[in-house]
């Protein structure tokens, strides 16, 4: 049998998911030369190399990338027998946890406060990023779940598991010292305004380029900004149109100088789906109870009172 040591794994995965020596040894607190031996060990024992040298960063081989994949399922199979031993029949163990910046926020309240109470066993290991990395992390293993957000007329890819738990209304917003328009407007006037949107990969940020796409329209992008808060303040001093969840915009402390702009014949809003790895084993019934309490914070309720003229 093959001498390999899960420590060898694991700092394999580690420079694999980090993308260099230097930060798999920051996450793994060890120095680069001690990262350096385990993935020779790793290479020699499976007569195998892994990364190319001659780039810089090192970077995967073909070899590499296939390694990573069944490396992965070792440490999810490793990660199921030690949950065998804590309790029979428990669901535990380490449950990796993505969530959509859009959403982070409200997720994570009361349904991790419910998930911690039921699943005492389970750790969690909670991040956050943009949909279209977390789908990518989920797809490969690095993952367990993630909650994204989906365009509400498309589903996610059917290599992944997942199920819809809500609905997350979004407005267009604007200053309210532009006085430009009053009541609502057509789709094509979007076309002429500027924006002020998180980076791409964003699912606001692709829904408004989608928009404008169908329009036949280039997207004019004034600033991209990381977050509600700063782009509500960029907003709200005119810098350009923004598409923001409509609870964030009614809770902010810029409500005020802001307004609402209604399209004629647009009702925006972004699907919120559950996404399971297919190498989350024993640790399903956490996600499908993370999924139940999501559902049941996204229920249909009675809006609350608008905070935010709408013209």
């Amino acid at each position: 049998m093959l001498g390999i040591k899960l420590s060898e794994i694991e700092t394999f995965l580690a420079v694999a998911e980090a993308g260099s020596i230097n930060g798999a040894a920051r996450r793994l607190h060890l120095t680069q030369p001690a990262v350096t031996r385990q993935i020779q060990r790793l290479e020699a024992e499976l007569g195998l190399i892994l990364l190319d040298r001659r780039s810089k960063p090192p970077t995967l081989t073909a070899a590499g990338r296939d390694a990573m994949e069944h490396c992965r399922r070792v440490l999810s199979a490793v990660e199921d027998l030690k949950a065998m031993g804590m309790a029979e029949g428990a669901t535990a163990g380490r449950l990796r946890l993505g969530f959509a910046h859009g959403v982070v926020d409200l997720a994570v309240t009361r349904p991790i406060d419910e998930l911690r109470a039921a699943f005492p066993l389970v750790s969690l290991q909670i991040g956050s990023g943009w949909t279209g990395e977390l789908i990518d992390q989920v797809r490969d293993g690095r993952l367990d779940a993630a909650v994204v957000l989906i365009d509400p007329n498309e589903h996610p890819p059917q290599d992944i598991e997942g199920v819809r738990v809500g609905s997350e209304p979004v407005w267009i917003v604007g200053s309210a010292c532009d006085e430009t328009s009053s009541g609502p407007i057509a789709p094509e006037e979007l076309a002429r305004a500027s924006w002020v949107l998180n980076p791409e990969g964003c699912g606001y940020h692709m829904v408004v380029q989608r928009l404008l796409d169908r329009m036949g329209a280039r997207l004019e992008v004034a600033a991209e900004v990381l977050g509600p808060d700063i782009q509500l303040s960029l907003i709200a001093r005119g810098v350009g149109f923004g598409l923001v969840p409509a609870r964030r915009v009614m809770q902010s402390a810029q409500a005020g100088d802001l307004r609402r702009i209604e399209v004629r014949g647009l009702d925006l809003s972004l699907a919120v789906w559950v996404l399971r790895s297919s190498l989350a084993g024993r640790l399903t019934p956490a996600i499908d109870h993370l999924a139940g309490s999501l559902a049941a914070l996204w229920a249909p309720a009675a809006a609350p009172a608008d905070a935010v003229a709408a013209v």
